[in-house]
């Protein structure tokens, strides 16, 4: 993909809103770069809602058609989620591939896949996003085929579905039996006294460096999003608790894909103490974003801030002026009560401290 060239675009239905979409945009954008493509032009509509035909209206679409054709991208790629009737009418009428940010995920996290584990997990994930889309184009297909074939194209329609469906069947059974396995070891570990520590936040947020800097393992660190994607584990020296480091939250991130990788998120589900790690580097709109979706996240998964510590990472590279501005913040969303460790995985600062708060952790009956 590298040298492909796309065009991004948003239909931005918060009237009000001139600033957070511009942060949502700029992450999708990061993420494309990060799978090699070029960003070219970015497309804003403003409307109360999307439409139901291709998100945008439809005089906006004869804009951004008129674009692409002066363009010619290699890809459309739009923020909001789309149905699969929305993307057919819109790479119909575009001439050109139309994906959305929960398409870009995934290409992410196949660029990222080295386990068998996380390859099961994306091949289901992948057939679940597509299977409504291949469904409205095998019967677009097959009902232009129907006149002349004489029951040909449904015999092809219907023989595609089954095999789509059939492939899912046996991945959703492959991986619940994984998953029935994974538990059982978290239980065994548990009974046996052992505490589970879990490193969890934002993608790039410098969870694997500091899960090697705790564990004194070298597990692989790369810029690219979503190293991560099975959950790794370490112990940490003279304690009896297992440090994990998983996958890594996205902001806006799709359901769908939270349910594909439960399996990733027992560890998380079955913790006694949440590490989030917040990279304090960022801007501080950005940092304010992403710690607001890490910490619904946890909370869809059943965690409260009884059980948490931040670990404000990258402390390296501020100021203590910038870090103390950042701290503010931190504690204005959180209360009082959640310990903020400042740390830096690079130069080992806090890593002590860090440590004492995650073995201080209170004990919690773990969910069933």
């Amino acid at each position: 993909m590298a040298g492909y060239r796309a065009v991004t675009g948003m239909v931005k239905t918060n009237v009000h809103d001139h600033h957070m979409y511009k942060i949502r945009m700029g992450e999708l954008e990061s993420l494309l770069r990060a799978l090699g493509y070029r960003i070219v032009e970015r497309i804003i509509q403003v409307r109360p809602k999307e439409t139901v035909d291709y998100v945008f209206g439809k005089g906006k679409v004869e804009e951004i058609r008129e674009r692409i054709k002066r363009i010619n991208p290699d890809v459309f790629v739009v923020y909001n989620t789309l149905t699969s009737k929305q993307k057919w009418n819109l790479e119909r009428k575009l001439g050109v591939e139309v994906i959305d940010r929960y398409d870009v995920t995934l290409m992410i996290f196949r660029e990222a896949a080295s386990d068998i584990l996380s390859k099961l997990q994306i091949e289901l994930a992948t057939l679940e996003k597509a299977f409504p889309y291949v469904k409205l184009s095998a019967s677009i297909k097959y009902k232009k085929m129907r006149a002349g074939f004489r029951g040909g194209g449904e015999y092809a329609y219907h023989k595609q579905i089954r095999a789509i469906q059939k492939r899912m069947k046996i991945l959703r059974r492959k991986i619940d039996k994984l998953s029935r396995q994974k538990e059982l070891e978290i239980m065994k570990r548990i009974e046996g006294g052992a505490r589970i520590a879990v490193l969890t936040g934002y993608y790039n947020a410098g969870k694997t460096s500091l899960f090697n800097a705790l564990t004194g393992f070298e597990k692989p660190v790369s810029d690219m999003p979503f190293t991560t994607l099975s959950s790794k584990y370490g112990g940490i020296e003279g304690e009896n608790t297992y440090l994990v480091d998983t996958i890594g939250f996205v902001l806006d991130l799709d359901p769908r894909l939270i349910a594909s990788f439960q399996l990733n998120l027992l560890d998380i589900t079955h913790s006694h103490r949440q590490v989030l790690v917040v990279d304090v580097s960022d801007k501080l709109d950005l940092m304010r974003v992403k710690l607001a979706e890490s910490l619904k996240i946890l909370s869809e998964l059943g965690k409260g801030r009884e059980s948490l510590v931040i670990a404000a990472n990258k402390v390296d590279r501020l100021e203590d002026y910038e870090y103390d501005a950042r701290e503010e913040v931190i504690r204005e969303m959180l209360g009082d009560g959640v310990p903020i460790i400042p740390v830096s995985a690079k130069s080992g600062e806090g890593l002590r401290e860090l440590v004492r708060a995650i073995v201080r952790a209170p004990e919690l009956e773990i969910a069933e």
